[in-house]
């Protein structure tokens, strides 16, 4: 159904089009014009200057966040978030909001106009979503909290949703913030933050006694505000991933997409993770270069070839449960992957794997070996630049397994980091590729030597530990249910 209001912009006329492609502008000729946003440049408030033109196409759905009437005024307000590029996947996004005056005789029609809009708008997504934010004010550079107040509050506020701000002030803090938390009163945590918070909220909800429930009930929105935003990367694109504006909009319009988690078991302690679970050079890189974190994504590279130039090795006792060894079936089997969003089902949080002290299945490979890089990962993008693994997919209920064994030379080692950009390096001999349940790792160090465990990116002890996915057990906001496209 088309439906049709006429309006007008101080003396132009302009006619307003909702059908099933969107909004439609007609004779608006300086909606170019968008939402005046304040930046700061040297102490002194900067006004940005135009975005694209939004009458040239049809404004789709998924971009608008409100439309109103308002009588006292006798106008119309429109309010969107707009990709600078709608033909670029990766594209950022402006912030506008339009008013149009309505003649005193379509009052009725502007409010049934605006209805119809908002319907086709929000159709399977909930208005006015109740939003707890978690903002991490000393991450990354320290920036999260001006990001929110000036790119995603305006943002969350054009969407009339309600929402409630809280400020990290500690290491762990947002794990007691989510154990305690009446998740009834909230329909998204949205974290302002890189992983670390995202991490700490998961495993704040999985220590509660009604982790089950809580999990059904609530899902998680992520601003990009650290220096590590691995998930939101993977979902959307390492610009657009990167964007205040397009990950505000996807927590309005998103819908919850399932993610499988893995349980990472150590002797004398078991948690959650939602990333990865790395041992080798690729650890070195990620926890020895904590001291670069000035330099961002760059460290991670710096390490990488201080690693790959020293040829180091680091031994091995692993053991894993191999879903899937040949890249072809791994490869083909992603392209055809099409996402889900999240179903009521029967969440499983327990281990079935054998203790740590008892041997595991007869039918699992086992590596007795050197090796230089064990990686395994439930994104595809560990970093920007960084596409580790391209066949990953958020609810297949498997972990994919980068591994690297012995010291190939620096010439082979070389040709994989330069093709990891896009993901090409698995197509290197040197690399095998496995989709996964479960592993258990053992690392054995040589005489004086120092090794790293990162689970998400973090410290972790290095000693025996055991890793095990459990299907679907979280969810996030996404407004397209799987990660982006890779191109293998």
């Amino acid at each position: 159904m088309v439906t049709t209001l006429k309006v007008t912009k101080g003396v132009h006329p302009v006619e307003l089009t909702c059908d099933e492609q969107g909004l439609r502008i007609e004779g608006d000729f300086n909606a170019s014009q968008k939402l005046k946003k304040k930046i700061i440049c040297c102490c002194i408030p900067v006004t940005e200057g135009k975005g694209p033109d939004p009458t040239l196409l049809p404004i789709d759905h998924v971009y608008i966040l409100y439309a109103e009437y308002i009588q006292r005024t006798k106008t119309i307000q429109i309010r969107f978030v707009l990709p600078e590029d709608r033909s670029n996947d990766d594209s950022t996004a402006d912030f506008y909001e339009l008013y149009y005056t309505v003649p005193d005789d379509k009052a009725q029609e502007a409010e049934a106009f605006c209805e119809t809009l908002m319907g086709r708008a929000y159709e399977g997504v909930k208005v006015h979503k109740r939003l707890l934010v978690l903002i991490n004010p000393f991450g990354g550079q320290g920036k999260a909290k001006e990001i929110f107040e000036y790119h995603v509050h305006p943002i969350f506020q054009a969407a009339k949703c309600e929402v409630t701000v809280k400020n990290t002030q500690r290491q762990g803090h947002a794990i007691d913030i989510a154990k305690e938390l009446d998740v009834d009163a909230y329909d998204a945590v949205v974290t302002v933050s890189g992983d670390g918070v995202v991490h700490e909220v998961i495993n704040g909800f999985l220590a509660r006694s009604d982790a089950k429930d809580v999990m059904k009930k609530i899902t998680l929105g992520i601003i990009p505000g650290g220096t590590g935003n691995s998930l939101i990367i993977s979902i959307l694109g390492e610009k657009r991933g990167f964007d205040p504006s397009y990950t505000a909009l996807q927590v309005i319009k998103g819908k919850p997409m399932p993610l499988d988690l893995c349980s990472v078991t150590y002797d004398d302690h078991r948690y959650f993770s939602f990333l990865s679970q790395n041992y080798g050079i690729t650890a070195y890189a990620d926890l020895a270069t904590e001291h670069m974190r000035w330099m961002g994504d760059t460290r991670t590279v710096v390490g990488l070839l201080q690693e790959i130039f020293a040829r180091h090795t680091y031994g091995v006792e692993a053991a894993i449960q191999v879903v899937e060894s040949d890249k072809k079936k791994i490869i083909q089997e992603c392209r055809v992957f099409k996402g889900s969003i999240l179903e009521q089902e029967e969440l499983n949080l327990e281990d079935t794997l054998p203790p740590l002290s008892e041997p595991v299945p007869s039918d699992w490979m086992v590596i007795k070996d050197n090796i230089s890089m064990f990686l395994a990962s439930k994104v595809p993008l560990l970093s920007r630049g960084m596409l580790s693994h391209p066949c990953a997919l958020p609810n297949d209920g498997t972990l994919d397994l980068l591994l690297v064994r012995g010291s190939p030379g620096i010439k082979k080692q070389l040709d994989v980091f330069t093709k990891v950009e896009k993901g090409h390096h698995i197509h290197n001999d040197i690399v095998e590729y496995y989709k996964i349940k479960a592993f258990r790792l053992t690392p054995v160090l040589k005489p004086g030597q120092t090794a790293y465990v990162a689970i998400d990116g973090e410290h972790a002890p290095c000693k025996p530990f055991q890793v095990q996915v459990h299907p679907r057990l979280c969810s996030v906001l996404a407004i397209k249910p799987t990660f982006l496209n890779t191109n293998i």
